[in-house]
This record gives structure tokens, sequence and C-alpha cells, in this order.
């Protein structure tokens, strides 16, 4: 439904409102403070997109190939491929290094583990030596809501909410982190090659490759530990549309072909809607209720007369009408 609308509306108003739709439902999900100009019902409003700013990736993919050939093997298993995958968003120097360090003589037994020992090395150096994790850290947050959401075992919930928040990031980030997060989840599996002698696989990765994912003081080391698990684990999951987004996006496009307010019928029940004189009968029952407050602050003789000039005056200051 989605795709037969997009042709009949620009661009920016597609993307506005994905962004818009994204958003609202995560709201729903997990609590993070309201940010300006999300709640609006004109899709013209830019909505920031959460994570880094998009950079400009010249794909290796020439290097990649060399790579691939200077490996000599008929065929390459699960695990070459995914790692070879990951180098397609390293520098240049990275993979003239991969290259220069693989053995020529695939034939003998040990080749195979000493490829993947390469290859490994070189993707934890890569990431390693980044300033930045994948997951910016101004989105502590939505980290936050998520990690909250997992420990309460609602993993249904952190996993759609995992979705949207992917779906804001920059593309070139969510594309990084996809490749990135099924390589470890392949690399992490017990049965394959064994990355140290003394520790389980799954620990060594988790352990690893945790700051290269999410760093944050902010969060504890098995909070950081704990998402990057369930990310690693769902990541087949993670990169799809959640069908409720659909759905609510495909609404909310139909109503601006329509002409209708598409705020409406949003799917969305944040607030009860009252009428102006709902609204303004509460209002002075508030008024009322407070300035009984202040009253009964001002007769109470168990506070002395500086603490209640404080009081009034702090009061004063969110309350000006009063």
């Amino acid at each position: 439904m989605v795709n037969e609308l997009t042709h009949l509306l620009s661009k920016r108003v597609i993307e506005d409102v994905w962004k818009q739709q994204t958003l609202l439902r995560l709201l729903q999900l997990i609590d993070v403070p309201l940010l300006e100009d999300i709640l609006v019902s004109s899709v013209k409003t830019k909505l920031d997109c959460f994570g880094k700013e998009e950079d400009l990736i010249i794909s290796n993919t020439f290097l990649d190939r060399e790579v691939t050939c200077s490996l000599n093997l008929p065929e390459l298993d699960k695990w070459l491929y995914a790692a070879i995958e990951c180098l397609e968003y390293f520098p240049d120097q990275f993979i003239v290094m991969v290259s220069q360090q693989l053995p020529q003589s695939p034939n003998k037994p040990s080749s195979l583990n000493t490829y993947k020992k390469i290859l490994f090395d070189i993707i934890i150096k890569y990431y390693s030596q980044k300033k930045d994790s994948l997951l910016a850290t101004q989105d502590l947050d939505i980290h936050s809501g998520i990690i909250e959401l997992i420990e309460k075992g609602n993993t249904d919930q952190a996993l759609e909410a995992s979705q949207l928040y992917l779906k804001l990031l920059a593309p070139n980030i969510r594309e990084e982190l996809h490749r990135l997060l099924a390589f470890i989840a392949i690399a992490s599996e017990s049965e394959g090659y064994k990355l140290q002698k003394q520790f389980d696989n799954r620990a060594v990765i988790i352990k690893t490759c945790t700051k290269f994912i999410l760093q944050n003081k902010t969060l504890s080391k098995p909070q950081a530990e704990l998402l990057t698990q369930f990310l690693m684990d769902n990541h087949s999951e993670l990169f799809k549309t959640p069908s409720t987004l659909l759905e609510l996006t495909s609404r909310r496009l139909q109503s601006l072909l329509e002409g209708q307010d598409p705020d409406i019928d949003s799917g969305f029940t944040f607030c009860q809607r009252v009428t102006t004189k709902e609204y303004e009968d509460q209002k002075q029952q508030t008024n009322q209720y407070l300035l009984a407050l202040v009253q009964g602050m001002d007769n109470d003789p168990t506070i002395t007369l500086k603490q209640k000039k404080k009081l009034i005056k702090e009061f004063r200051k969110y309350h000006s009408l009063i």
C-alpha cells in the first residue's frame, strides 16, 4: 500500500512521514524525552535523524574482490564471507594489510583458520582505533529504554523498538552495523573457529565488540553488553520494517492524499482530546487549587517568614498568573 502512494507525493514528504511515524511509534514503546518539533501535524517540519551524520562511503569493491581472489578458495564459508563483507567499510590501508598477511598456500589444513585469525585481528584492530562507536552516545535515552524492555522480558517490544531506532540511523551507519552484527553473530558460534583457547567464542565477542557498537559511561558494563548481545542475537530481524509502522505510515500518507487532518486518526493516544470549554473549566479549577495551596502555605505557622517568601517567589516563577 505504501509503495502505491509514493509516486503521488514528493520524496521529502514521504521521508518526513516515515520519520514522524517511526519516532511516534518509538515513543509509544519506550520512555524518552519529548523532542521538540516531533509531534507536529505538518510533514514539512524537518525531523532530526538520530545517529551520526552520513558520511560518504567509497566502496572497496575492487580491493574486496582482490582479497577474495587471494584467498584462493573454491568457495568461502559463511565466516569468511561475513568478515569480507565488513572490509568494504574499511580504509584502503586495512585492505592492503589483509592482502599482505594472507598465506599463499591454501592447501595446508591450517590455512583456513589462519585466514580467519588474520581477518578477525584486522577487524578488531580497525574498530579499536575508531574514536566513536556505531551507536551515538546522544541516543542514550533510547538505548536505556530498549535495555529496560529487555530486562523486563519484553523482548518483542525491545525488538520493535530496536528496529525503529535503527531506521533512524544514517544509511551508511545502519549498513555498517548490519554487516558487523552479522559477522560477530557467526564468529560467536561455539562450533566455529576458536577465537581464544581459554574462553568461549560468545564471551570473547561480547567482551571485545561491545565498545565498537556502544560506548556510554552512563550505562553499566552489563547493560551495554546486554544490548549488544540482544542486537547480535536478533541481527537477522533487526533491519526489517515492523508491520505496525507500515500500517501507520500507509494510513498517514492516505490521509494526506485525501486532504484530511492526518493527526485525527493517527493511531496514537498520547492524550485525550477535550473541548475548549472543558479545557477552560479544568484550567480554572487548577488555578483555584493552586491558590488554595499558596494560602495554606501562607497561613502555616510552622513555616518561617523567610521560607514563605522563598517558596512564594519560586512558585510565582512557574505560576505568574496566580
